[in-house]
């Protein structure tokens, strides 16, 4: 019901002229909220009786099918039908897709039971809807109602309409983190510590991809490791390496805080075998890893790998592919002094394949879903940033390859955005390595500015610093419960949670003096 009749109040936009005569009657806000619980308990009964509340508008919209949409706005009768039904379903969905089981009827949870098993995905991403295939359109949870301006998403606290695009959401409900938790602590390891020039490269002939692009564009290709060729006992012992470097952090930031709920990797640091490498260390089990995976483009027959992985303990890989290829043009090529291996008079395209489109939303807390993004996927608004704006995650976190996260940078304008509308928290991370590259134009080196945090409560974002001498930072997160209002005058009861920083901990291997 709700997929129909907001694809009905957007498609007319009756709500800018309906709402200034609103509400219709009075206690709308209560009578909305009591009629949603009866609806969301009389659905327990597929074959049961449809609320008369419901029965009623549905016949009025039934009435008008044959109407141009133009039309609906003058109708006052239908316009007034539509968003009372909106409202309603929105009212009766309130709590789907989040972990909440506690202090509900028996009702409410088999409710939300089969709520999440309608979510669960499929090849063709996740919907609420059953009726409506998700070619068409999709519903999804809601976690934020915009506060500034009015759009067609201020109607709704708990629900999403997402319109079928080029792109497939995948919602995942993740319930082996503790319900009671208010805090979360992200070790951020900003990794590669040393990039190389070496590592980037042209790729020479392009086999898959655009191959008829002017000669003042190139493709290029980066490579994780500086080492040309791997020999299978060295890789063995580098591995070996890694993972007891990570463990020895990990250890030294659970000695520092406490409890390490997850740990970040920033954009293309991690190949696919140091990521599972990790996966099988017994020592994170505890706690989900968020990486950026990259393997090179040898010669151009195969594409390079530009992901980010998402393992959360006893759940199956999340995996989401960057949706933007990097260009690299002449000042980027200066600024992260790459002349010698990219002619800086020509644009170069990064050699990725783009075609797997997809964003992966987790809900793990009742005030925490989560989204991760890569680089230009942050700042261009398709195909991702309407979707974000949709259902507005509590957190989202952009893995960067970039250089140092300043508030003056482009990250932290698109940050700032999402931080406006809908809500979100983001959090960006580049790697000290690519920091270090980037040559600043002037001014003090600011290269240790690895991370960046803003909110909407903050007025401008939040440097993370990575001092001297130390190789990881502790992020510690803690949720501030706040009331959300809808354009028609609905709150949520203090439903809606947002992630705010709350401390940052430095934290460095045993034995490492300062530089």
């Amino acid at each position: 019901m709700f997929a129909l009749t907001m694809s009905l109040v957007q498609k007319s936009a009756l709500y800018v002229e309906q709402l200034n005569q609103w509400p219709p009657r009075a206690n709308w806000e209560r009578w909305t909220a009591k009629k949603g619980r009866i609806w969301r308990k009389a659905s327990g009964d597929p074959l049961g009786p449809v609320p008369d509340f419901v029965q009623k508008n549905w016949v009025i919209l039934l009435a008008a099918l044959d109407n141009d949409l133009r039309s609906i706005k003058s109708n006052r009768k239908l316009s007034r039908a539509l968003l009372e039904l909106v409202a309603l379903a929105d009212e009766a969905c309130a709590g789907v897709g989040v972990t909440l089981f506690d202090n509900v009827d028996r009702q409410t949870r088999s409710f939300y039971r089969r709520a999440r098993q309608q979510l669960r995905p499929g090849v063709d991403g996740s919907s609420l809807c059953v009726e409506i295939d998700k070619s068409r359109s999709r519903v999804l949870p809601k976690q934020h109602t915009p506060s500034k301006g009015l759009t067609v998403r201020s109607l709704s606290h708990h629900l999403a309409l997402c319109c079928a695009d080029e792109i497939l959401p995948f919602w995942e409900s993740v319930i082996t983190y503790s319900q009671s938790k208010e805090s979360m602590n992200l070790l951020i390891i900003p990794w590669p510590e040393v990039i190389k020039p070496i590592q980037f490269g042209p790729v020479p002939e392009v086999v898959h991809g655009v191959k008829n692009m002017p000669e003042s564009f190139g493709f290029f290709s980066y490579r994780p490791q500086a080492r040309r060729t791997e020999v299978p006992d060295i890789t063995a012992k580098r591995l070996g390496r890694f993972v007891e470097r990570v463990r020895a952090l990990h250890l030294a930031a659970r000695e520092t805080i406490g409890r390490i709920d997850g740990i970040v990797f920033p954009e293309l640091s991690l190949t696919a075998s140091e990521f599972a490498s990790l996966r099988d260390e017994e020592t994170l089990s505890q706690c989900f890893i968020v990486a950026g995976i990259a393997s090179e483009s040898k010669d151009g027959s195969t594409f390079g790998t530009n992901i980010v992985q998402f393992d959360i303990p006893g759940h199956d890989l999340l995996k989401q592919s960057k949706h933007h290829c990097w260009k690299l043009d002449g000042p980027q090529i200066r600024q992260y002094s790459l002349g010698s291996r990219l002619n800086p008079e020509r644009d170069w395209w990064e050699h990725i394949n783009l075609s797997n489109r997809k964003l992966n939303f987790v809900s793990m807390l009742p005030w925490l879903v989560m989204s991760t993004v890569i680089c230009e996927d942050l700042a261009r608004p398709d195909p991702v940033g309407d979707l974000l704006r949709a259902v507005g995650p509590n957190l989202v976190i952009a893995l960067l390859m970039d250089g140092p996260q300043i508030k003056e940078r482009w990250s932290a304008r698109y940050a700032a955005t999402l931080a406006e509308d809908p809500g979100s928290s983001v959090l960006c991370v580049t790697s000290i390595g690519m920091s270090r590259l980037s040559r600043p134009v002037g001014g003090p080196d600011r290269s240790r500015i690895i991370g960046l945090w803003k909110d909407a409560e903050s007025p401008v974002p939040t440097e993370i610093e990575l001092p001297s001498g130390s190789d990881g930072i502790v992020l510690s997160l803690s949720v501030r419960w706040k009331t959300e209002w809808t354009a028609d005058g609905r709150e949520d009861d203090g439903a809606t949670g947002y992630p705010l920083l709350s401390g940052v901990h430095p934290v460095k291997l045993p034995g490492r003096g300062e530089e």
